[in-house]
């Protein structure tokens, strides 16, 4: 029966990942964000449940990675699209409305998204085990976007900011790319808790803590950056 927990914590991940994409596109960012959590500390979950009970298994690794590119492929794909369909069509029901081919080309582009999700993924699952990860991983990438989908989508801003569909689509482009390039990511995995061997993983969880404190949810941007910069710290001094 055992065997069977880690699994069961997968599809509870893809099931809140599900309702957290309806949730985007129903533009209710509130129930997703929530929704998106879950999918968050069930993707969590499963991995400590699949360590601790010793019920690790091939179908498990695939199943997980399915539900990872729901939950952090497509949902952060569809938050991207609802905001700048919101900078570039405010007020309009229509899923694209009357907007320029230009615009409409950079919606569409959304879609490249979780095609690298998916490719970040395979890789993970072809590689062999190590203490980091290669490539911003999926749950980094959807976080830095749920944070500017949450305050945009309640303020039509970013800390009190407008922001340009170009300068979004921008963005998602380059965090894309970060999701495929061979650069040696932190991984949130202690085999020992002794300070040193940690201290990038420690700065990590306090500094973290501090952008959350003072900024709220629009500050997991903020969180995922610091946790890229330490990544390039620790590069350079390895």
């Amino acid at each position: 029966m055992k065997k069977h927990i880690p699994n069961f914590l997968t599809l509870l991940n893809l099931a809140s990942g599900s309702l957290a994409l309806l949730m985007v596109l129903n533009n209710q960012p509130v129930e997703a964000f929530w929704f998106f959590i879950a999918s968050i500390f069930f993707d969590f979950a499963d991995g400590l449940a699949a360590r601790l009970l010793k019920a690790t298994s091939a179908i498990g690794k695939q199943l997980d990675s399915l539900a990872d590119l729901v939950s952090f492929g497509l949902v952060p794909a569809a938050m991207i699209f609802m905001i700048i369909r919101q900078i570039v069509a405010p007020g309009s029901d229509a899923m694209v409305g009357d907007i320029s081919n230009a615009h409409k080309a950079i919606l569409f582009t959304v879609l490249f998204v979780p095609a690298f999700a998916a490719l970040r993924l395979a890789r993970f699952n072809t590689l062999p085990s190590t203490d980091h990860f290669i490539g911003l991983p999926t749950p980094a990438f959807a976080l830095f976007w749920t944070g500017i989908y949450y305050d945009f989508s309640l303020h039509q801003s970013f800390f009190g900011q407008s922001i340009n569909a170009w300068f979004v689509w921008g963005v998602m482009v380059l965090m894309s790319l970060l999701m495929i390039v061979p650069l040696p990511m932190l991984a949130l995995k202690f085999k020992t808790f002794k300070l040193f061997p940690n201290f990038a993983k420690y700065m990590l969880l306090v500094l973290s803590a501090l952008i959350l404190i003072f900024t709220g949810i629009p500050g997991l941007p903020l969180v995922v950056l610091t946790y890229i910069l330490l990544s390039l710290v620790r590069i350079l001094l390895t």
